[in-house]
């Protein structure tokens, strides 16, 4: 059983803030659960790292659970500042919107409900450590380019497909060399969602010790026109009529080498190097599941 938890608020620094953070306190006081509650309006997700980081350093004696009011990048960045805080510091996700990756893992469960976050239970979950950085959902290249931002659906169009720049790539799974040739995209996830909802990795767990891994080959444009959709609804690895077109692994580790930079997106933020070392770290963070009723 846990003690009684403080709850901080990390909202986006945004037009909306002022206007969520009034519901939110309204919400709070009309449950008179007699719960202590704080906001932090971040300015982007590196800022809430410190910020979190920084209050878990001064208060180690607080059981506290930071609450992620906004996107995947803030969310990455409130778990990558409770890494290592220990015991009693929590990460936890309102989402009325239905807009967050890690809320949208969690099929059925409302993110959205502060009395059903209040009466939650702590999970234990993974992260993903890209160099010195994290992301709590994947770890993509090439996948925002493709889609250029778009929803899920989205068909990209031939002319955004032929300027795709197709690089070859070394990588590494587990220390074992990878026969990828030139390849147009590869997404290493986590969770199921990346990139604002595309459904990248249906069969993936935030909690098992591995990586779903999935490279995409370079392709005639053709192809490729047929293979995104899929990939982004989350049919891709169970569509037989891609088989030759992809590679599938599950991992733990992850080597990845570029002659040139190449930009890989941890969660909406962006990474840019020729080297990249990619582990997961299990049961790296408590994650607090709202209740079901």
């Amino acid at each position: 059983m846990m003690s009684m938890l403080r709850y901080l608020f990390i909202l986006e620094d945004s037009e909306t803030s002022a206007n969520l953070k009034a519901k939110l306190s309204r919400e709070m006081h009309e449950m008179d659960s007699g719960v202590e509650y704080d906001f932090y309006e971040a300015t982007g997700p590196e800022d809430a790292l410190r910020h979190v980081s920084l209050f878990c350093d001064l208060h180690k004696d607080i059981d506290t659970c930071f609450v992620s009011c906004g996107g995947d990048a803030l969310t990455a960045g409130v778990a990558a500042g409770l890494m290592g805080s220990g015991e009693g510091k929590y990460l936890a996700v309102y989402d009325a919107e239905g807009l967050n990756s890690l809320a949208r893992y969690y099929e059925g469960v409302d993110f959205g409900s502060l009395p059903m976050l209040i009466a939650g239970s702590p999970s234990g979950i993974d992260m993903i450590r890209i160099n010195n950085s994290y992301a709590v959902n994947a770890c993509t290249f090439g996948l925002e380019e493709i889609m250029n931002g778009k929803v899920p659906g989205f068909i990209p169009s031939l002319s955004t497909i032929l300027k795709r720049s197709f690089r070859t790539i070394r990588i590494k799974a587990d220390g074992v060399p990878l026969d990828t040739g030139s390849i147009l995209l590869f997404t290493l996830a986590n969770g199921r969602y990346a990139s604002g909802g595309l459904n990248c990795a249906p069969q993936a767990s935030n909690d098992d010790g591995k990586m779903d891994l999935c490279i995409v080959k370079t392709l005639p444009p053709t192809r490729m026109m047929k293979l995104i959709p899929a990939l982004a609804s989350g049919g891709l690895t169970d569509d037989t009529a891609f088989t030759d077109d992809i590679i599938l692994r599950r991992v733990k580790n992850l080597e990845v080498e570029s002659a040139k930079e190449i930009t890989l997106d941890l969660d909406g933020m962006s990474l840019t190097d020729k080297h990249f070392t990619i582990r997961l770290i299990p049961d790296a963070v408590r994650l607090i599941v709202p209740s079901q009723g």
